[in-house]
């Protein structure tokens, strides 16, 4: 826990830095949680709220199926949703963990950029 003179010092700091004032127990809390919020991976950045995937493994493996068949053929969503259980059952992902609704698939989509160009 930091001091109460240190997190004074930051208030100054941070005043001076930004011309902006900010309580010392906002600074305390967000130090409290400097290792979560630097343990998740931001995906988008312009996001107000960043939520870190339940599995980054199936989270992974399924964007690099989407890179390697997406010039070739027509990945529906109905595609995505099936590949992702499989891919799920693969890695030994528990039932019930993931709900694969559309939902989760267009939050997959945001999350990696991933659009259908309709002609």
């Amino acid at each position: 826990m930091r001091s109460t003179r240190s997190t004074h010092s930051l208030v100054n700091f941070i005043l001076k830095k930004n011309g902006v004032r900010v309580d010392e127990s906002t600074i305390t809390r967000i130090l409290k949680s400097k290792n979560k919020r630097l343990g998740t991976e931001i995906a988008n950045p312009e996001a107000k709220r960043h939520k870190s995937v339940l599995v980054p493994e199936l989270e992974l493996t399924l964007k690099e199926f989407v890179l390697n068949y997406q010039h070739k053929t027509i990945l529906s969503d109905g595609v995505l949703t099936e590949k992702a259980k499989q891919l799920a059952d693969e890695l030994n992902v528990p039932q019930g963990i993931l709900q694969f609704s559309s939902g989760w698939l267009q939050k997959f989509k945001d999350r990696n950029n991933i659009r259908q160009v309709k002609l």
